[in-house]
């Protein structure tokens, strides 16, 4: 596990120095450590995770480019990798476009695509939004549907306060289940540096299997190109398959 971390670690830092040449060029790359407490039909189970990410956002002619990706590894489990790129356009105070990305390990792999948007409610207050359909072979030709909203709000130009709701449908041979995930998410990058710590809590629930979960994660991050409202405004902050339709459980 330890060695794929390190690896993660190159590579997503490789890509940040690179990119961070390109003037037109902002975004972040960060680790974090993750803690889930898994309730199914009244079992319960622990679940401790680490994850090496980062994005970028970059112009594209007259477009506006995003791509993102993070390297998951969890106890006694496969290590994950997932990434997605996204297109968008200028339009009035927020963007629109779309996106496309791929999650895989050993066993599964999982594409996705969608649609996004995000609007300026305020000075200080951004409303994003995605909605995008998934699918995988590896799952018994599972299809998902998923829509997902954040609402992020800024105290300062370095402090983010971060709402989140996402709703998923799954459709498999011989039934389907509707799960729904909330999250909160603050972000702190100290002054005068480009380093962040950021915390986070979601809740995810599929009534119909009676399982919910319960995810507490800490990190930080190193941000290139600007503060991180900068970051948001730019288009830089865009969430991805793994995070449309991960429904909080991973980031």
């Amino acid at each position: 596990m330890k060695k794929n971390l390190f690896a993660a670690a190159a590579v997503v830092a490789f890509l940040g120095s690179a990119v961070a040449a390109n003037a037109q060029t902002i975004g972040h790359i960060g680790a974090n450590y993750g803690r889930t407490d898994i309730d199914a039909a009244g079992l319960d189970a622990d679940l401790d995770s680490w994850q090496v990410e980062g994005a970028v956002r970059f112009d594209a002619g007259s477009l506006g480019a995003q791509i993102d990706g993070a390297i998951s590894d969890a106890e006694d489990s496969q290590t994950t990798f997932g990434v997605t790129g996204h297109l968008n356009t200028k339009a009035g105070s927020g963007l629109v476009g779309g996106f496309a990305g791929v999650e895989t390990s050993d066993d599964v792999t999982f594409w996705g695509l969608g649609v996004e948007g995000q609007v300026a409610l305020a000075p200080a207050t951004t409303l994003y939004g995605q909605a995008g359909y998934g699918t995988s072979d590896d799952l018994g030709d599972a299809d998902f549907w998923a829509v997902r909203g954040e609402v992020r709000h800024f105290v300062s130009d370095n402090f983010r306060l971060q709402g989140s709701l996402g709703y998923n449908r799954i459709d498999v041979r011989g039934g389907d289940a509707d799960a729904w995930n909330a999250g909160v998410e603050a972000e702190y990058q100290f002054a005068d540096t480009p380093f962040s710590v950021v915390a986070g809590y979601d809740h995810f629930d599929v009534n119909d299997f009676d399982v919910n979960a319960d995810t507490f994660r800490i990190g930080v991050r190193y941000t290139f190109g600007g503060t991180l409202k900068d970051r948001n405004d730019s288009g830089a902050s865009l969430g991805s398959v793994t995070k449309l339709f991960g429904a909080g459980l991973t980031r």
